[in-house]
């Protein structure tokens, strides 16, 4: 039965945070977890934009390295990182991840997508971030 027609109903909602970004081993097993911090305090839960990664590029070089365009949370790259005594120390278990660099523009960002490549003459890696606000942003990996 699905009740009294017409009755009230109370609803709330918790907060558990936006979107994360998973690292999942060969057999689907979750290692771990990484989020900005902003992305899990309810006190940015509203108006604050969006805090959660819509796209994730892997650098062509280092498949260890990935880039997130992570909206209002600017450009985020993190690093797979195997060494115990480093995931140690944020309190996690190898493998990890870790966030190694990112950008956010003073005036904000609303980054969607990412995108990795090769620079031809110089070899190094060049990372595209599309802006829904302010365009096309171009990055070098130093």
């Amino acid at each position: 039965a699905i009740g009294t027609i017409g009755a009230r109903i109370e609803v709330t909602s918790v907060f558990d945070g936006w979107g994360y970004v998973h690292l999942f081993d060969s057999n689907l097993q979750e290692l771990d977890t990484y989020a900005i911090p902003e992305a899990m305090d309810p006190l940015f839960a509203r108006g604050y934009g969006d805090l959660s990664v819509h796209e994730v590029a892997v650098d062509p070089q280092e498949p260890t390295l990935a880039y997130l365009s992570y909206y209002s949370g600017g450009l985020r790259a993190i690093q797979i990182v195997s060494d115990a005594a480093t995931c140690a120390a944020q309190g996690d278990t190898a493998p990890c991840l870790v966030e190694v660099g990112g950008f956010i523009d003073p005036l904000g960002n609303n980054f969607w997508g990412v995108e990795t490549f090769v620079d031809e003459k110089t070899g190094g890696t060049i990372i595209l971030a599309s802006d829904r606000d302010s365009g096309l942003w171009i990055f070098r990996d130093p």
